[in-house]
């Protein structure tokens, strides 16, 4: 979440209009394993792509 803080303050002072995401999932692959940590990480992922949306938006 702080990376995605970081590239939405940058995009604001800049003329960017593109940004490419590669791999979105393996990030919270590596971080949750096992059945145990689905919700956690559904929910991490799922605060993850509304904040993406928010800086796509605004």
């Amino acid at each position: 979440m702080e990376l995605l803080n970081k590239v939405a303050e940058f995009f604001v002072g800049n003329e960017y209009r593109l940004l490419i995401i590669d791999s979105i999932m393996a990030l919270f692959r590596v971080d949750y394993t096992g059945r145990g940590e689905l919700n956690e990480r559904q929910q991490k992922l799922n605060q993850f792509l509304s904040k993406l949306t928010h800086v796509a938006e605004g």
